[in-house]
This record gives C-alpha cells, structure tokens and sequence, in this order.
C-alpha cells in the first residue's frame, strides 16, 4: 500500500483539517458497514424482507463523493449506500425505514416503500410540482432493479451535459437552473458481472463515440453472486477488454483508469484525474475499482461461505477496506487506536440508535391501527361468539405487523359468521 499521504485535495489543506476529513471519512464508511451488518439481522429476524447492501464498496464511494459536485448526477445500483450517506442526501435512519419500506416519503425519501431497499434517489420536483434548482443539489436519478439499466440513462445525463455545454442559448436564466453551462459529469456505478450485459456495451460505445462527461466506476469484487469472473468476463478483467476503447493522440475514446477498493489515497487521486478529464473535457472515463470485498456475501438471499474457497475469505478479511484504511490511518500517524475505536463504538451506536428510531416511526401507525381493532372487537355485540381470544392475541403482540391486524379481523368476521350461518340455516329448515 502507498503510504504517502500525496492526494491533490490533500496539498490545500493543513494538516489538522487534513487529519479531521480522514477520520471523518472512516468514521462514515464505519458507519456504513455497520448498517450494512445490522441491516442483515433485521432481514433475518423477519423485520425486513429482503436486504442487499453496499459493504466491501464503503471507501471507493467515499472517495467518488469528494469529487462530485452540485449539478452533478448519479444513475447507480443498490450498493451505493456509502455514496448517499457521504453526499448527504440520505440518512442512517432513512436508510432503515427504506429497509422496512416506511410508506410515508418524509421517513423514505427514496420511494416510500414502493421499491425494495437500496433503491436510491433525489427528488427533482417541488411538493407543487415546479423544478427544484438541480444545478445547485446533487442528484441522483432513481434507481431500477434489472441489472445493467442504469446504463442508458447514465448515457443520456451525460449527453445532457454535453448538449447544454455546446448550446450556448442554454447559458442563461431559466436554463440555468438545471446546467452550469455543461459543467457537470454524470457518475455511474456497476457490478463487475453486470458489465456482462448488453446495455452496458451499448451504453459504453455511443459514449465513447459522443464524447460525453460520463464517469463509470466498477465495483470488482470478482463474483457475480457464486460465478467467479473467469466464467463470465473475457480476460477476467473489463478494464483489460475494453483497452481498445482507450484514447490516444489519434483518436477519440475512454480514459481507462484501474485503482484497489482498499486503497485509500490512491482511490483519491484516482478520482480527482477522472472527474478532471470528464468536467473539462467532456471525455468519458471508466474507473475499474478491483480487489473489492463483499463481507456478507451478494444479499441475504445467500451464503458466500457456500461457494467461496477458505482462502478467498481470508484474503477478503485481510483486505477489508474498513480494516486497510485502519491500518492506514495508524501508519500514517493520523490517529491512534484509542481515538479509531472510539470511532467504531461511535458508529455502532449512532447506528443502532438511527435503526431503533426507524423502526419505532415505521410500528407507529400500524399499533394506531392495532388499537382501533382491539377497540373494535371490544365493542362488537358477538351474539354467542366469543371472540376473546383474537382480542388478547392481537394485544398481545408487541411490535404487530400489518398482517397480524389482518387476521385477527378475518378470524373476527369468521367467528361471526358461523352463528349467523346457523341461524340462516335453522330458519330454512324451519
């Protein structure tokens, strides 16, 4: 590992700022990790359906983040959490309540539960429906589940970014508002195995034939679920078969830069040439972020552990990018292990408190209308069916889901039913 503390961003700063963004940036991606970890109990523990995150990823977005700009857009996948934390346009205790599927969109700003969790996005829209300013916010376009489709629209945000930037009609008021003249760069991300799929290669070639602001980072973590790399990627390598797209003084096409997810200072710099090329330029450029990690495997659908060699998970303990920037940090003289490890229980606290607030905003309403039911079957005249019991199980419950409220109202009405059916039936046989 380079441990020259020599990235550009770095030359600006003294060192006590310098040191205060680096371990800022270790307490986030810390924090990141952990929802991650937690967020996979909540799965397991039957609160969330299914959850699939964004750990092992944690220090190249956060690294990605420092370099992008208001006005800028993101057309991603669901494992950028890390990104929107470090971009602040989403919380820990949103990201939960995106977990749960919170309906309400003040607790998931995402999509109010509508889609699954990882599902990521800004709003563009005013609550009365007029354009918010997006050259003065960061944006993110919403995300989609199908592997690869993020690609097209990253392609045309980029080409937005190109059209306002030659048109120079499009260099005042109202326009303003949505292009600083062509100055912005549109951030894609991608798992290795997706750059498998046809809009991904479609995506790259018009491109890199247009000539568009388009900043593409993939995440390599050398599987696609259980299929390594060598089953499904040409070279076991994109960057390797895409040279043929690099530019050179000939030609137009990609700036093609490789860096290691684990590597700190080096991801740094390797963002700050990319964006630089793809802001001034307009000259697409492809990020190939490899030796990424996946600690808890692809989703919570699975097990790594199942399809993963011993020695493969070792190396992925060892280089953990939350535990490389650790080490880092410490051989850096830019914290001690006193001051890291309090920046770990930190994080697992601020995480565990932002999950308990998540979920207790998420049960509100469903115990409101648990206690409307209760008060229901409490009042209900039964007429011989004892339906005492379904009141007590519902009370019962003390974090009821919907579904629980649902039953006891069917079993309510069933339990009704049958004497009324018994009348029905005396009467007709008279």
């Amino acid at each position: 590992m380079d441990q020259k503390i020599n990235t550009a961003s770095a030359e600006s700063l003294s060192f006590d700022d310098f040191k205060k963004a680096v371990l800022n940036d270790f307490r986030l991606i810390n924090e990141s990790r952990q929802a991650s970890l937690l967020g996979r109990k909540e799965v397991l523990t039957g609160k969330a359906k299914f959850g699939i995150f964004g750990d092992g990823k944690e220090l190249a977005q956060v690294a990605m983040s420092k370099v992008f700009q208001n006005g800028d857009f993101r057309s991603g996948y669901y494992r950028d959490q890390t990104f929107m934390f470090a971009i602040k346009a989403l919380n820990l205790q949103q990201w939960f309540a995106g977990l749960y599927a919170h309906t309400d969109i003040e607790h998931d700003p995402m999509s109010a539960g509508r889609q699954m969790g990882g599902h990521f996005a800004t709003h563009s829209l005013n609550a009365d429906g007029t354009f918010k300013p997006l050259s003065q916010q960061k944006n993110s376009s919403s995300d989609i589940s199908p592997t690869g489709s993020q690609m097209p629209r990253l392609l045309g945000l980029a080409y937005a970014s190109h059209f306002y930037k030659l048109n120079t009609d499009l260099h005042k008021a109202p326009f303003t508002d949505f292009s600083n003249k062509g100055n912005e760069v549109a951030f894609g991300t991608i798992g290795d195995s997706s750059t498998s799929e046809g809009l991904f290669w479609e995506t790259i070639n018009a491109a890199g034939v247009l000539q568009v602001p388009m900043l593409i980072s993939v995440w390599d973590d050398g599987h696609g679920i259980s299929v390594p790399k060598k089953y499904q990627t040409t070279k076991e390598s994109i960057s390797e078969v895409l040279k043929g797209f690099q530019r050179d003084k000939n030609g137009r096409g990609y700036e093609i830069l490789k860096t290691k997810g684990w590597d700190y200072p080096h991801l740094c710099e390797t963002y700050e040439k990319a964006v630089k090329i793809c802001r001034e330029e307009h000259v697409p450029v492809l990020v190939h972020v490899e030796e990424v990690t996946q600690p808890q495997g692809h989703s919570t659908s699975g097990s790594h552990e199942r399809y993963k060699s011993k020695e493969r998970l070792q190396w992925e303990t060892d280089f953990d990018c939350v535990k490389k920037m650790r080490e880092w940090i410490i051989q850096n003289a830019l914290g001690t292990d006193t001051e890291l490890d309090k920046i770990e229980e930190e994080a697992k606290e601020a995480v565990k408190n932002a999950k308990n607030a998540a979920w207790a905003a998420y049960l509100l309403p469903i115990k409101e209308d648990a206690s409307q039911a209760i008060t229901l079957l409490d009042n209900m005249i039964t007429e011989g069916a004892d339906i005492s019991a379904i009141r007590t199980d519902l009370s019962s419950i003390k974090e009821p889901i919907r579904k629980d409220i649902h039953v006891a109202v069917k079993r309510q009405f069933a339990k009704l039913l049958v004497p009324l059916l018994q009348r029905v039936n005396s009467l007709l046989l008279g």
